[in-house]
């Protein structure tokens, strides 16, 4: 099975489609340090179902995805499609028919996974177990990455059982044993779920067993019961057909007299009609009286307000009148005072002594005497003008006084002749009032009469209603006692006797009382059961028929346990007898490897444990006149000759595939180089070689050469060149 070609689409640098062809068994791949030649291992390690990302030298699964430039933008998805030759029918199973299978792999930026196998949607498990058994599994010994020769040597002894176990095909084996012990612990799981369901039932079984002897008890106590009741019901019916005629007397009776007490309360009835109708007109006369008697007495009332107001009124003129009298006299001593000297005479009086003694004394001042003479005029003006007016208040004064006792003088006039009508209105609401009484009188006598007969109504109709409920009672009890009779000659009937053949002295000593006593005691002890499954004999019946299922379900679980504990132990021998022989043959190979690698020296293998099922591997090697007591003690050359002994060694046992070495030969010096590059040239005989190196000597002994370049920024492309076409070129 070798290898043929990579399609690469979206994947780390390779963003643009990229197809990587390895036509020979010795490709190598070259390029400067960051071009991504490491990349395409990367690629190859991905496809295969890595899940690591940290394996892939990144932080997350989608970091695989191209992530941008500056020239270019991120990919949505990343894919890596590998062909495989599979002429020689390497990969078994359903695919061993095909001559190419192709493995492929698709991841969006959800880092949501699917994985195909020759184009057909499958599980990651599917594409990993293709390749169980071939190197290229999960403990993959083909793909040697930078950093992992120093591993390889220094891992610990269950690490590096795993690698000689990939080469055994135990891994297979392994896979299988898991597969086995999923399957025992399922079994184990089952196994413990149907002990607990037998458990159960065989409770359930027990419960029911219990259940179905109380069900016997209660079909026995049931038909006990039967019978007491169909005796009761023998005896009801030849006690209700007796008694059904009793009450049907007393029915027709009570009829009758229910009819003569209707008869009675319908005259009563017509009575109080007729009475009705007579006093109808008592009762609109009544009414009219009544009318009369409220309209005089609201005509009084409106004369009563009047007389009130005109009372008031008249008040208010008196008091009026006696302030009017108090203003006139205040105004006539006014006007007598007006006749003695008042200060405006007095100050006139004085302006003539002041003209006097002017004049007398013959005092020249024009001015004062002129000022003197004015006032004197201006106060005789005032004086004339008070004096008028003194007058025209008197005047007034003493027309108002006539006028309000004018007032007065109408107010009592129309006072007597509002108490004139009043005598008249109280004279006639005296007689309406006289009418109304008369009439109330009659109206209370008819109402009398009237209870009387209602009183005597009510009574009757207390009658029918008793006589009523006494034929209600009497046709329940009748009804009750047809009913019974039709149920207990049902119950007759369904137990196959005939009514008109039996034969009811044998019943003489029997009386219902006693029957019913019996039935209570009876009915008292099936309480005292409790709740009845009359269904548990059947339940038995079923739950017995599943545990008989259950038991032959257990015993094929244990017969399965027993297989697959024989099986465990059988895969267990074979992994044991198949991983010595394989220990073995690596060690061989491996003490054979060693000496060509180094020029010498001697490596072998050594188990932890007696038991080769589960002990560890340790890795021991001494180069040429070296005593060292550790793989750790060598230099990082040795060390990376030494683990690519090792891994000649195991691909010795089992090839791989191909064989992936990423820059193993970078801590070699020339002639190591040389010893390393001879023996993949010698391998390569059956190995399909695919190593990353930036050594001239290896790149001189490839076959075909793989140039990857980078010249846009953050984007790889591949460039191949047949190195043996290219000397037979050179050549001619």
């Amino acid at each position: 099975m070798q290898l043929k070609h990579i399609k690469l689409s979206g994947f780390k640098s390779f963003v643009d489609p990229t197809k990587i062809s390895f036509p020979t068994n010795m490709v190598g791949v070259v390029g400067p340090n960051g071009c991504g030649k490491s990349n395409v291992i990367d690629a190859i390690r991905w496809v295969l179902g890595e899940l690591s990302a940290k394996n892939l030298r990144g932080e997350s699964m989608v970091d695989v995805i191209f992530n941008g430039s500056e020239k270019r933008k991120a990919s949505g998805q990343c894919s890596i499609e590998l062909l495989f030759d599979n002429s020689s029918a390497k990969i078994g199973g359903e695919y061993a028919s095909y001559n190419e299978v192709s493995i492929k792999r698709v991841m969006t930026r959800d880092a949501q996974s699917d994985y195909f196998i020759n184009n057909a949607k499958c599980r990651r498990k599917d594409v990993q177990d293709i390749f169980l058994g071939t190197g290229l599994g999960p403990s993959s010994y083909a793909i040697i990455e930078q950093g992992m020769v120093s591993k390889l040597v220094s891992a610990k002894p269950d690490e590096l059982r795993t690698h000689i176990e990939e080469a055994a095909g135990v891994s297979k084996y392994r896979e299988r044993r898991r597969e086995t012990e999923s399957r025992i612990k399922r079994t184990k799981e089952n196994l413990s779920r149907v002990k607990d369901i037998r458990d159960e039932i065989g409770r359930l079984i027990k419960r029911l067993e219990n259940q179905a002897k109380a069900a016997e008890k209660y079909k026995k106590l049931n038909d006990e019961k039967s019978q007491i009741e169909l005796d009761t019901a023998i005896l009801f019916s030849l006690e209700a057909k007796n008694n059904r005629d009793d009450l049907q007397k007393k029915l027709d009776s009570l009829n009758r007299d229910l009819k003569i007490k209707n008869a009675e309360s319908e005259t009563i009835q017509s009575q109080i009609d007729q009475f009705r109708t007579e006093n109808e007109s008592v009762l609109t006369e009544y009414e009219s009286a009544q009318k009369n008697f409220y309209s005089i007495g609201a005509e009084i009332a409106k004369r009563e307000a009047n007389l009130q107001n005109i009372n008031k009124t008249e008040n208010e003129t008196k008091f009026k009148l006696e302030k009017t009298k108090e203003n006139l006299e205040k105004a006539k001593e006014t006007e007598k005072n007006f006749d003695e000297l008042s200060p405006s005479e007095q100050a006139i009086h004085i302006l003539n002594e002041i003209i006097a003694t002017l004049k007398k004394y013959s005092i020249q001042n024009d001015s004062i005497l002129d000022k003197a003479n004015k006032l004197k005029v201006l106060l005789a003006e005032i004086l004339n003008i008070a004096s008028a007016q003194s007058k025209t208040l008197t005047e007034e004064y003493q027309s108002r006084q006539e006028d309000l006792s004018k007032e007065i003088f109408e107010a009592e006039k129309l006072k007597s002749s509002i108490e004139e009508e009043m005598q008249t209105y109280v004279e006639e609401s005296s007689q309406a009032e006289s009418v109304l009484i008369s009439l109330r009188q009659k109206q209370s006598k008819f109402n009398e009469d009237l209870r009387s007969l209602e009183n005597n109504k009510s009574i009757v109709e207390l009658d029918s209603r008793s006589i009523s409920e006494k034929i209600t009672n009497i046709r329940l009890d009748l009804k009750t006692y047809e009913i019974n009779l039709e149920n207990s000659n049902k119950k007759i009937k369904a137990a196959g006797i005939d009514i008109e053949k039996i034969d009811f002295t044998k019943y003489e000593d029997l009386s219902i009382s006693e029957l019913e006593d019996k039935l209570a005691d009876i009915e008292a002890k099936i309480i005292r059961l409790g709740a009845i499954n009359l269904a548990a004999p059947e339940e038995i019946e079923e739950e017995s028929k599943r545990k008989e299922e259950l038991d032959k379900q257990y015993d094929d679980l244990i017969e399965a346990l027993d297989k697959l504990n024989g099986a465990i132990k059988k895969i267990d021998n074979e992994t044991k007898t198949i991983f010595k022989d394989s220990f073995d043959a690596v060690n061989i190979k491996l003490k054979e490897v060693f000496p060509k690698l180094f020029g010498g020296g001697l490596a072998e293998l050594n188990l932890t444990d007696d038991d080769p099922l589960h002990a560890g591997v340790i890795l021991m090697a001494r180069p040429p006149g070296k005593k060292n007591s550790s793989i750790s003690q060598l230099s990082g050359g040795e060390k990376a000759l030494t683990a690519l002994a090792l891994v000649f060694a195991i691909f010795d046992l089992n090839p791989a595939p191909f064989c992936l070495l990423d820059e193993v030969d970078a801590p070699l010096d020339d002639l190591n180089t040389l010893r390393f590059i001879n023996m993949v040239e010698e391998m390569s005989k059956t190995v399909q070689f695919i190593f990353i190196t930036h050594n001239k000597v290896s790149m001189e002994r490839s076959d075909y050469l793989m140039g990857v370049t980078m010249q846009e920024a953050g984007v790889s492309r591949m460039v191949s060149v047949d190195v043996n076409q290219a000397l037979e070129l050179a050549e001619s």
